[in-house]
């Protein structure tokens, strides 16, 4: 920020100007190391240093000490014979920096069976630019400033149509814990294998994702991840059906599925993956909730789509319960029925949660011995809020009672039904 304002202050006291300047950092292009990209030189006793005939293949029996270069002590790939003069010489033993190969060979992954050329620049024009570039931030130099250059040197050799080699850049948060970076330099300090042993796979997947947007850096939490386990064995539950009394929540039912997969497909877009799982937690629990009171068909379709939609983040357990053809990961993405969203159904579940929110608040605060819930409602919200009887009881664990304030036969000793308001019942406790 200071930069930002020192350059204004000096631009408008008319002292200069702010220019970008752009330019290739010093490149580390040889190492000491098996891995990498063989660099095709050859030393020649006569001839000096000439090029290698490409492509230099690396020897697959290399044997590795800890100690030193392996291509080093490997005399059948060092000991060579000179392309010019046929004389002794050696090969070139480092090999470059894995920067040098991923600057590139995205390319190559467009077209990688061909073997007269590089790529076909019409192959690569198909796929590229690339739509997103997502790494860690201290990638930003090697990968990023070195793909550019690559891509423009292409280009000016005619062997590329693109001018910039991706489009969108996301840069992932890291994550910490006890102040310290997890990663792969630092030994990782919470063990992946661990956690894959007690919860699985699915589990530490889909907990990384919730975590935080993946953009932000986040704080590992060795209690949270049990509430992950719980969803995903919510949902493992659901492999052996529901058993149905009657179907009085299909109508919300697919009204909240629909708008979960509206909303899921637009976060999984926007790389909202915490508020995509966020959503089908909510969704799975209400189904959990309501499974008694869902039919068969709507809890199978319900399912369906779930499965397809935690398929991005839970892989395993989508596939186990998958019934549909094929795998789930290859089903078609489900799309949303907008006409099936039903706002005032939806709104009118709020309400059920707020009035049970209410009535174990009060019940808390009396810190008595209570019994029975009496709730009293406009005339118009009292078939709402006796369809809801069930799911009041099982939030609050009382004995549940609605009466229209207009019911003359009504139970009300203390006069309450008459700060009934729209939307919010009043409540007598005993």
């Amino acid at each position: 920020e200071a930069i930002v304002e020192i350059a204004k202050y000096l631009e408008d006291k008319k002292f200069g100007r702010r220019t970008v300047q752009y330019k290739l950092r010093d490149w580390l292009i040889s190492r000491q190391r098996y891995w990498g990209t063989p660099i095709p030189i050859i030393y020649c006793e006569k001839c000096g240093i000439i090029p290698a005939g490409i492509p230099v293949l690396l020897p697959e029996d290399v044997k590795f000490t800890g100690e030193g270069n392996p291509l080093a002590r490997h005399e059948k790939f060092v000991n060579v014979r000179c392309s010019k003069c046929n004389g002794k010489a050696k090969r070139e033993t480092d090999t470059m920096d894995s920067f040098f190969d991923s600057s590139w060979y995205f390319l190559r992954y467009c077209d990688n069976k061909n073997d007269k050329k590089i790529f076909d620049s019409k192959k690569v024009g198909y796929w590229a630019p690339l739509d997103y570039y997502i790494g860690g931030a201290e990638h930003a130099v090697m990968h990023l400033l070195y793909c550019r250059f690559f891509t423009k040197a292409l280009r000016d050799l005619d062997l590329l149509k693109i001018d910039e080699p991706v489009i969108n850049l996301f840069n992932q948060g890291m994550i910490n814990k006890g102040g310290e970076k997890m990663s792969k330099s630092r030994g990782n300090i919470v063990d992946p294998m661990s956690i894959v042993d007690k919860y699985g796979a699915d589990t530490l997947r889909t907990y990384l994702l919730f975590l935080s947007s993946p953009d932000k850096d986040k704080e590992w939490d060795d209690e949270a991840i049990d509430g992950v386990y719980r969803f995903l064995r919510k949902i493992y539950s659901f492999k052996d059906r529901v058993k149905v009394k009657s179907s009085i929540k299909d109508k919300l039912l697919e009204s909240k599925l629909n708008r979960t997969v509206k909303e899921v497909t637009s976060d999984i877009e926007e790389f909202r993956f915490n508020l995509a799982i966020s959503k089908l937690m909510q969704l799975t629990n209400f189904i959990f909730s309501n499974k008694e009171n869902i039919s068969l068909k709507i809890f199978e379709n319900s399912l369906e789509k779930i499965l397809i939609m935690l398929s991005c983040f839970a892989p395993h357990i989508a596939e186990e319960l998958w019934n549909g053809k094929g795998y789930v990961c290859l089903a078609e993405w489900p799309g949303a029925d907008e006409i099936k969203i039903d706002e005032n159904l939806e709104k009118e579940e709020q309400q059920i949660e707020k009035l049970a929110e209410d009535i174990n608040h009060v019940v808390k605060l009396i810190k008595k011995d209570v019994k029975k819930c009496f709730i009293y409602v406009l005339p118009k919200e009292e078939k709402t809020y006796k369809e809801n009887l069930e799911t009041i009881f099982r939030k609050t664990n009382l004995e549940v009672k609605v009466f229209s304030v207009s019911d003359k036969d009504k139970y009300d000793p203390e006069k309450k039904s008459g700060k009934a308001k729209v939307g919010k019942p009043a409540i007598y406790l005993e």
